[in-house]
């Protein structure tokens, strides 16, 4: 190995290793109004979230740069290229099971789109029983979201949070419900859903793995379309199978599948990064949990960059 190659090597490591060092990134939210509320399920103020320390996983917000970031762009470019519908599209995002990646997903998706000039985006934390967007962008717990919004039978105000860079609406789970199913899918969820069409132009929702709850084939149903967030080297093809078929017999439009944790070799940095891949359908594990990749597999854990937790 020449000692160009070398020196290259070694501020390619240096690089990753400072964008990990950061455990946190302060951030800026503000307060804004939209307009004012006129009747239930209206968005009305947006509150105020002072200072936020957003998780260095969330690269579209901490390194937007970054070669694992260019691949959000690329998902961004595909899902605009879809004509899921008019209007506000929801595009609702979720996987198999637990610890696949769909909360981090989401949340750089979300950022990502917000990116794009005078395109009003909201994120959504749908998953009512164990909620992280919260926790992955710093905002810490919040009295108010989307279970008061739906216990107050669609009533927004006060539950949104606004984001500055990107600008960036937030809506949390809120205090986690005794009835999560049934507040997903009662009149409720449609005013609310009803309302953020009205003021935002795309609407991204974290929802629950579908293997555990009904909550995210709920959700999918109201949707104008799905992702399905799959893990290389550990979910098995007939897991994604059957959470493929449980969205679909709800009459989910499954758009495509996230495949999160993969190692590749990006060219002209001389150095392995871990990114997201998207619709390789290849990558995904056998029944017996092989990697059926003929090129690189799924890293392992002390080897992740991004795309950690669910």
């Amino acid at each position: 190995m020449s000692k160009i190659t070398q020196a290259l090597e070694k501020a390619a490591r240096e690089r990753l290793q400072h964008t990990q060092a950061h455990a946190t990134t302060t951030a800026q939210a503000v307060s804004i109004h939209i307009e004012p509320a006129s009747g239930p399920g209206d968005v009305g103020d947006i509150a105020v979230a002072d200072r936020i320390e957003v998780d260095p996983h969330i690269v579209a917000a901490t390194d937007a740069q970054s070669p694992i970031s260019e691949q959000y762009r690329i998902l961004r470019t595909n899902l605009q290229s879809m004509r899921m519908s008019s209007g506000s599209p929801v595009i609702v995002v979720t996987s198999a099971v637990h610890a696949e990646g769909k909360s981090v997903t989401a949340i750089n998706l979300a950022l990502t789109l917000a990116r794009q000039e005078k395109l009003r985006v909201v994120l959504v934390d749908g998953d009512l029983r164990k909620s992280a967007v919260h926790r992955w962008l710093g905002l810490g717990e919040r009295a108010e979201g989307l279970s008061t919004a739906l216990a107050r039978g669609g009533e927004l105000n006060g539950s949104l949070v606004r984001l500055q860079h990107p600008p960036l609406a937030v809506l949390p789970a809120g205090p986690h419900p005794e009835d999560p199913a049934e507040l997903l899918g009662s009149s409720s969820m449609k005013r609310v859903l009803a309302a953020l069409k009205r003021q935002f132009d795309l609407i991204v929702i974290d929802a629950p793995p579908t293997m555990l709850v009904t909550d995210p084939a709920i959700l999918a149903s109201q949707a104008d379309g799905t992702l399905l967030v799959v893990r290389a080297g550990k979910t098995q093809r007939k897991t994604v199978a059957r959470a493929h078929a449980l969205l679909t017999q709800m009459h989910a439009k499954v758009v495509g599948c996230v495949l999160t944790h993969v190692e590749y070799y990006l060219p002209g940095y001389y150095q392995h990064y871990y990114a997201y891949r998207y619709g390789e359908k290849k990558e995904a594990t056998s029944d017996k949990g092989q990697a059926t990749s003929s090129k690189q597999q799924g890293t392992s854990d002390k080897k992740q960059v991004s795309g950690l937790g669910g």
